[in-house]
């Protein structure tokens, strides 16, 4: 150690005085030294001194962990916040960050306006999940937000964020966060969606949460009404299963009861009670089938029993009504031996006393045809002998034979009843006889039936003659032909029917006859006369036409034996002539009709036997033209299948422009090639038709879904939810890929309505920043545009100080935006402020827009800084050049070092962190314009002035740095983190800016301060 080292004294921020320690702490610019006290010193007034000074936020961080002093601790931590939301040194900011252990304090900074990488670094420290939801909620940074959602694990914590967050964007992930996590599925907590719906500040989340609870709705409504069906059914099934009381068959109930069963094993969780109340119903069924089915088997058993019983009665009864021959009484004894040892029948019924009966009746019988058995077998073959006449009988057409089959019917009655009586009926005589009986009762009837259809055919055939006849008479218009043939037909019904008796039907029928006659017969006879006139008439026109074809006949032949050529065409059309119009005068008096007829003949024979030439070549061209036409048919046969359909009706059409110029054809040939021709037209048209109809269809579906696509992309294109709608348009224009075409006419303009829709969205997509900033921008502008209200209305409202304050505390927390729109807005804004201050004075008084306090709070600044220049006095106004100063410096610093101490700076120092305070104070002063404030303004920026030419002056700095002295600085000529000078024009007004809180040198420029990025200042 050299003797100047020894000679050295001892510094005082060593000193074992803690108040001379505390002092000269106020002069120490050293950071190592400042970090040894605010780690070592004894004294925790003065380590409290060292962390306020101190900005190495290594040296914090020890402090939080390692001082004793839970007072220090928190200071520390405090002075590690302050380093960490300050803006000006991001590094430095990261680190103090990064050195952060407690919550509250962590979720401060990230909850802030710093970088993002200091409120990264302060998330990622973040553990404590009410905090993570703070910063979710209330961060000013949308990504910080964001990330501090994606960590949250408590269920309350999201639902918070739900409702409270400042970011939609946040919001909406909380709420999917939420619905992924919660433990009973957002889906299904309606009373949660509810809540979100109605507390949410962010709309898109509270549409989403009414989607959910209107599907939750529904979904419980389609729960009850299935409920309520499955209980009609249950009821429905045991009301049936109880209704089961007709057991008549057995098996046909128990089939019901099984498809009944089956039906409720079918149902799903059916209710109990139901349940209980199905099984009982299905028991008691169960044990009434039972039941019935053993006494349907006991009464089958007794009636087996009985008809055995019966059956042999029955038997024994046939046996005796049976015999026969000479033998009957042997015959019979022994039967009524079997008849009396048969035992009781079960239940005594009625048949039991008829068998009893018809036995004892069939042994009587017996008896008698004993008796009388020789003459029951004489009246049989008298029987037998008058029925073999009875059946030759029918074949007799005569009235005779129906006389004696009444005699014969007689005789042959009274003998079928005596063998009856005796007990030997002739069944099979009786039953021939009724053969015969019914033949001659159809005969019989015939004949009625045929009388009575003649009598009635005989009316309707009068009737249907006497409306013939009126309707004639009746008719306005009447022809000879018809008259003649109606009277005709009447007169010979009327000599028909003759005179005698008749049905009341048939006798008005020929009185309406009569009428008829009298009323037709006139009109008759003035049509005969009319004809005979018309025939007289027709006969002239004949005659005219018979010369007229005769003379044509002498001109063929003079000209033949001229050798002359004959105009054959129209010689043709002449005959054609005559012959239509010898059918419109046919009728000719009939005693020359027919002379008339032989002349026009054979004049127009000889006429057609000169023209068949003529003829001749008519019907080959007609040949030719048949061809022809049979050609286009095959070609229009051809083409009625074809599918090119605008070339095939091309040809059509050129097909029957050709059919149109073809020439005539015969009339048969002409009417098969014309059906022909026009169903392979009509064949090919109903294709064509039914496939344009088909595609008009498929083209009007594509039409209505590209509309339904555009009218979606045009809801898309205004839509602020980016993400979302981006992925949906891009699926729409996927979809549209996919849509077939539609009409020519509506395909350009539907595709232009599509793109002009996505175009406008993208549009807004890319610019959404800007479009989101032009929003908030509008808030401001609202803000401002209702202050400037304020401040040009004529009178002051009542409440004027607690609207300003709330429009100031609005702005306050509106969104940052950074664009020159907001620096004019903030202009505005300070004018309406200062304009209601200087306006109303009165209505602010007491608040921080006061005037009067306003003019306080100047005067105290100004004399706070001015006294920092009283202390010291002024340096002497100098000559020398900055190089010069630089050099006279550097030099008083070399020797301070010779003499063992250090520039004694501090104290300027923290006159240029007074003056800072002061300015940042000033800027914070609502402005108030008038000439006063103007002068106090110019006073603090003379002040701030002069106070810092001498920091300048006396504050050293590294060579080089931004300070621009050689002392204070660490080695190697590198800044402390105390250094900050300022020039001297570094001044600032009231609202000039604010106070960026920083240790290290800052540019003053506008650019820099955080005004700028900050909403229109209160």
């Amino acid at each position: 150690m050299g003797i100047l080292d020894k000679l050295k004294p001892q510094p005082r921020w060593k000193h074992a005085d803690p108040a001379i320690r505390l002092e000269a702490l106020r002069e120490l610019t050293d950071p190592v030294e400042l970090a040894t006290m605010a780690d070592s010193d004894p004294d925790a007034k003065v380590r409290r001194a060292a962390i306020d000074v101190v900005s190495d936020p290594a040296v914090l961080g020890r402090v939080t962990t390692t001082d004793a002093d839970q007072a220090l601790k928190d200071a520390a931590a405090d002075r590690l916040l302050a380093l960490a939301t300050d803006p000006a040194n991001p590094t430095l900011s990261v680190a103090a960050a990064g050195l952060l252990a407690d919550n509250r304090r962590l979720a401060t900074v990230a909850k802030s306006a710093a970088a993002d990488a200091v409120r990264e670094v302060a998330l990622s420290r973040l553990s404590d999940e009410r905090s993570l939801g703070g910063v979710a909620r209330q961060a000013k940074g949308e990504s910080t937000a964001l990330a501090a959602c994606a960590r949250l694990t408590s269920a309350d914590e999201l639902l918070d964020t739900t409702l409270n967050s400042a970011h939609k964007d946040v919001a909406l992930a909380a709420f999917d966060r939420l619905a992924a996590t919660a433990a009973t599925p957002l889906a299904e907590d309606a009373a949660l969606l509810k809540t979100i719906e109605s507390r949410s500040q962010q709309k898109a989340v509270a549409r989403r949460a009414k989607t959910m609870l209107q599907a939750i709705e529904d979904a419980e409504a389609a729960r009850r009404a299935a409920e309520e069906e499955l209980r009609r059914q249950e009821a429905l099934l045991c009301d049936t299963v109880e209704g089961l009381t007709d057991i008549s068959d057995p098996d046909r109930t128990e089939a019901d009861l099984t498809r009944i069963s089956a039906a409720w094993q079918a149902l799903s969780g059916p209710d109990a009670a139901a349940a209980r109340r199905f099984a009982s119903g299905e028991g008691a069924t169960r044990a009434r089938i039972s039941q019935r089915r053993n006494e349907i088997e006991a009464a089958v058993e007794k009636a087996r029993r009985r008809g055995e019983a019966l059956a042999s009665r029955e038997a024994l009864c046939q046996r005796v009504e049976t015999i026969e021959g000479d033998d009957i009484i042997e015959q019979l004894v022994p039967i009524e031996e079997e008849w009396a040892q048969l035992t009781p029948l079960v239940g005594n019924g009625p048949e039991a006393d008829q068998l009893a009966s018809r036995f004892a009746q069939a042994v009587g019988a017996c008896r008698k045809r004993h008796a009388l058995g020789a003459a029951l077998q004489e009246t049989r073959a008298s029987l037998e002998t008058l029925v073999v006449e009875a059946e030759a009988l029918p074949a007799q057409e005569d009235e005779a034979a129906a006389g004696r089959w009444q005699a014969l019917s007689r005789d042959a009655r009274a003998m079928v009843a005596t063998l009856a009586d005796a007990s030997r009926p002739a069944t099979d005589l009786a039953d021939r006889l009724a053969v015969v009986s019914r033949a001659f009762e159809a005969r019989e009837a015939a004949a009625r039936e045929a009388a009575e259809k003649s009598k009635l055919d005989l009316a309707v055939k009068l009737q249907r003659l006497a409306e013939r006849a009126k309707r004639t008479a009746e008719s306005e218009t009447i022809t000879l032909r018809e008259g003649e043939r109606v009277l005709r037909d009447v007169m010979t019904a009327l000599e028909e029917v003759g005179s005698g008796d008749h049905t009341k039907e048939v006798t008005e029928a020929i009185a309406a006859l009569r009428v008829q006659q009298e009323t037709v017969a006139p009109r008759v006879k003035h049509l005969r006369d009319m004809d005979d006139w018309r025939r007289f008439a027709n006969a002239q026109q004949q005659e005219q036409l018979i010369a007229m074809a005769e003379a044509i006949v002498a001109s063929l032949k003079v000209e033949e034996e001229a050798g002359k050529t004959a105009e054959l065409a129209a010689t043709a059309k002449a005959l054609r002539e005559f012959h239509l119009r010898w059918q419109e005068v046919a009728d000719a008096p009939r005693h020359s009709a027919q002379r008339l007829w032989d002349r026009f003949k054979t004049a127009t024979d000889f006429i057609r036997s000169r023209c068949e030439i003529y003829f001749a070549k008519l019907r080959e061209e007609c040949g030719i033209n048949v061809a022809a036409k049979a050609a286009l048919v095959e070609q229009a046969e051809a083409l009625a299948t074809s599918t090119d359909w605008a070339k095939t009706a091309a040809k059509f059409q050129e097909l029957q422009k050709a059919w149109q110029e073809t020439g005539p054809v015969p009339r048969d040939a002409a009417r098969d090639l014309a059906q022909q021709f026009r169903a392979a037209c009509n064949t090919f048209f109903t294709q064509r038709r039914d496939d344009l109809v088909s595609k008009k269809k498929e083209w009007s579906e594509n039409l209505a879904r590209k509309e339904a696509l555009c009218v979606r992309a045009e809801e898309l294109a205004e839509s602020t939810e980016w993400d979302a709608a981006s992925s949906e348009m891009k699926r729409l224009q996927a979809d549209w890929k996919t849509i077939g075409p539609v009409r020519h006419n509506k395909s350009e303009v539907i595709w232009n309505r599509f793109r002009d829709a996505a175009d406008k969205f993208f549009e807004r997509y890319y610019n959404r920043h800007q479009i989101a900033a032009a929003e908030k921008i509008a808030e401001h502008v609202a803000l401002v545009v209702s202050l400037e209200t304020l401040a040009a209305g004529e009178e002051a409202p009542e409440d004027l100080a607690a609207q300003v304050q709330t429009l100031r505390t609005i702005i306050s927390k509106a969104p940052v935006v950074v664009s020159p729109e907001m620096k004019e807005l903030h202009g505005r804004w300070k004018a309406a402020l200062a304009t209601l201050v200087a306006k109303w004075p009165a209505a602010f008084a007491g608040t921080d827009l006061d005037p009067a306090a306003i003019h306080e709070r100047m005067e105290k600044l100004i004399a706070k800084v001015e006294a920092l220049i009283k202390e010291e006095k002024p340096a002497a106004a100098s000559n020398k050049s900055a190089t010069e100063l630089l050099a006279e410096r550097l030099r008083s610093a070399l020797a301070s070092n010779a003499m063992g101490h250090r520039a004694d700076d501090s104290k300027w120092r923290a006159a240029g962190e007074t003056v800072e305070e002061a300015q940042d104070a000033w800027q914070r002063i609502a402005p108030v314009p008038s000439e006063d404030t103007h002068a106090l303004e110019g006073r603090f920026k003379a002040a701030c002035k002069r106070v810092m030419e001498q920091v300048k002056l006396h504050v050293s700095a590294p060579v080089g740095g931004p300070g621009g002295g050689f002392g204070g600085g660490r080695p190697g000529g590198r800044p402390g983190p105390g250094s900050r000078v300022q020039g001297p024009g570094s001044g600032r007004g009231p609202g000039s800016g604010g106070r960026d809180g920083g240790r290290g040198p800052r540019p003053t420029g506008p650019s820099n301060r955080k005004n700028d990025a900050q909403p229109v200042g209160a």
